[in-house]
């Protein structure tokens, strides 16, 4: 439910590095937490594997003096130990090779540097891949579920100790329980990928409905709304944040280029 999670942080802004530190934005998508960055006066470069994907960041973050590029998480173009902080939300699940993510985050952060992430909650997950096909079965789905012990084991081989972890997004697990209700009361399956596609990118370019509009504009400005976000996410989360700080170098399994090649600004 993008009108909902658009104006949602699946990181704690306060817990960045202090201005003018850098900071990368590994699978930036709409650029949220990459403003969030850039109004906290870092350095901020937001990387993403599809050129489609940063339209929105482009919009969000065009006053704000922040890099866009082009790029794949597990061949991250900038040296070792270039970043004081890596941002990760959302994405590790949708990464066949998401080992090779971790060990490059930690390879071009600095020691001691920290990873703000966030991954599908384990529980939530397995009740929606339950109910909905849909829900993890379309080009660029997700890929995994990850327990909390599989992500932390996992980070830990590539360098990085989790060292902060909170559930969070309530509303959001209430919003993706009812599509998942909703297409497993479906008459009709999608007879492909492709048609399951199609159906979501319909459903995302329908006009927001009002009532959407306003429950977005109370999760920026109701304290009351955030309050309840967070007490439920203790039952029903959508997502598992969590901060990792490298502990030690992690060796890149390969060459890794030193250039940018694609930006966009």
């Amino acid at each position: 439910m993008p009108e909902i999670a658009s104006a949602k942080l699946s990181i704690d802004p306060g817990l960045l590095p202090d201005p003018e530190a850098r900071v990368l934005d590994v699978g930036c998508g709409d650029g949220r937490h990459l403003a969030a960055a850039a109004k906290r006066g870092c350095v901020a470069i937001g990387l993403d594997y599809e050129r489609a994907e940063l339209s929105g960041a482009r919009a969000r973050t065009r006053s704000l003096g922040v890099d866009l590029i082009v790029g794949d998480a597990t061949r991250l173009p900038f040296r070792d130990g270039c970043m004081d902080a890596v941002i990760c939300t959302e994405t590790l699940e949708h990464l066949p090779d998401d080992a090779g993510a971790m060990r490059e985050i930690a390879r071009v952060l600095r020691h001691g540097g920290l990873l703000h992430g966030a991954v599908p909650s384990h529980f939530t997950e397995l009740v929606f891949w339950r109910l909905s096909r849909r829900y993890y079965h379309t080009p660029g789905g997700h890929v995994r579920i990850y327990s909390p012990y599989r992500l932390f084991e996992k980070l830990k081989r590539a360098g990085l100790r989790v060292t902060y972890r909170r559930y969070v997004h309530f509303f959001d697990s209430l919003f993706w329980l009812r599509f998942c209700l909703l297409d497993l009361a479906r008459p009709a399956r999608p007879r492909s990928d492709f048609e399951a596609a199609v159906i979501i990118a319909e459903a995302l370019e329908r006009p927001v409905p009002t009532w959407r509009t306003r429950l977005r504009a109370a999760f920026a400005s109701s304290r009351f709304i955030a309050l309840l976000d967070t007490a439920g996410a203790l039952i029903w989360p959508k997502s598992l944040m969590f901060v990792a700080r490298k502990t030690r170098a992690a060796r890149a399994d390969h060459e890794t280029a030193t250039m940018v090649v694609d930006s966009i600004h």
